[in-house]
């Protein structure tokens, strides 16, 4: 369409040059001592485009050639540029097909172009870690790290090849490089979570815990994983003593009380440093919120604390939750505690009939030969030996 309307432009400007010059019946006369050339003014305008055209084409010819050597650079530019990026976007699929060695290769080609030398070192230098080769390996990183714009990524590849390498201190001394320049970073402290994990630091784990808890970035089963191994490890920590552990239990947050491996690691520190009745009151708490099988077998085992202030504690507790099973071997067992024998014996039956096992096969045959029933003490005593396999019909007929 264009091309017809300029033809269209170029035909009627080519009749109405014609319609006037048909009606311009003027002279123009060239004076050239002792020469006079007498020319009608429509060949003088003739000429005079004729001359301006090819002088237009002329200059346009000199600019061409005096810019032929620039135009040679950048068409070498260009095609050196396109070069290192087919070499870098080969490299990456290389590291991605597992074709390591040639992955590297390719992004030193890459190397050409100063603007891709960042991400080329830094794609030479997964695979290389990738070849098990860390002196190559800790040279691309060096020299990526000195290329603009590649800072943040190179601090980032230097901390997930530490974890790959089980070097969980200078992983963390990346990220915190890398923090301490910007704000926070999900995946940059995903990664601190993992070092903190490897290097045993569960104080500094929990805090960065929370803040992707905040931010809703790792799953439920995750956190709660993360939250039992790193209390159990603190509370279990060989030189904490009494007050400590007492203020870091103060410190948990609701939703940490709310997981019972976290509430029996804190009532076992306690237990070890020998207070008893402070882990009484933790689990007494935990206890009036929510029903907890591990809570209360480990209630039972408090024989410190007098057993009566148990056992009223756990009578209220099986009004709450019912006739379970170990509530009722610790009723039990506190009963005995207290010389309620008739009383031991009905809970742990109970118990018994709700789910036989071994423990409450030792709690009867410790009642027994308390009770000074020697032959039902024996056989108790061997079913829990057995595991309980008596108590099993035979399949042999």
């Amino acid at each position: 369409m264009r091309r017809v309307v300029w033809a269209l432009l170029i035909v009627s400007a080519a009749v109405g040059l014609a319609m006037l010059m048909r009606f311009n019946h003027g002279n123009v006369a060239v004076l050239w001592p002792p020469y006079r050339i007498d020319v009608s003014a429509n060949l003088a305008v003739l000429v005079l485009i004729a001359a301006f055209v090819a002088l237009h084409w002329v200059l346009v010819a000199l600019s061409g050639a005096w810019r032929l050597p620039t135009l040679v650079r950048e068409y070498r530019e260009r095609r050196r540029r396109d070069s290192a990026l087919a070499s870098l976007r080969d490299s990456v699929l290389a590291l991605f097909e597992g074709r390591f060695g040639r992955a590297e290769r390719l992004a030193q080609n890459a190397l050409v172009d100063t603007s891709l030398a960042g991400v080329a070192s830094l794609v030479a230098a997964r695979a290389a870690h990738r070849m098990r080769q860390p002196e190559r390996r800790d040279r691309w990183l060096d020299s990526a790290r000195d290329e603009p714009g590649a800072w943040h990524a190179q601090l980032m590849t230097s901390a997930e090849l530490a974890l790959d390498d089980q070097r969980p201190e200078d992983a963390l001394a990346a990220i915190e490089t890398l923090r301490a320049g910007g704000p926070g970073h999900l995946h940059a402290m995903r990664l601190s979570l993992r070092a903190q994990e490897l290097a045993q630091d569960w104080a500094g784990l929990l805090q960065t815990l929370r803040e992707l808890e905040k931010r809703d970035a790792l799953p439920e089963p995750t956190i709660r994983g993360l939250k039992i191994r790193s209390y159990r490890a603190l509370f279990a920590a060989p030189h904490a003593d009494f007050a400590e552990i007492l203020k870091r239990y103060a410190s948990l947050t609701a939703a940490d009380l709310a997981i019972d491996e976290v509430v029996e690691a804190g009532a076992r520190a306690f237990v070890r440093v020998g207070r008893p009745e402070q882990a009484a009151r933790a689990i007494e708490r935990a206890l009036e919120m929510r029903h907890a099988e591990r809570l209360v077998s480990l209630y039972a085992d408090l024989d410190e604390v007098p057993a009566r202030e148990r056992l009223g504690n756990a009578e209220r507790w099986r009004v709450r939750y019912g006739d379970d099973a170990v509530l009722l071997s610790t009723l039990g067992r506190l009963c005995a505690a207290e010389g309620l024998w008739g009383k031991a014996e009905e809970f742990l039956l109970l118990a018994e009939h709700a789910d036989p096992g071994a423990r409450v096969h030792l709690a009867l045959a410790r009642l027994y030969e308390a009770m000074g029933r020697t032959d039902e003490a024996n056989r108790r005593f061997r079913l829990v030996a057995l595991g309980g396999e008596e108590d099993r019909p035979s399949s042999i007929s």
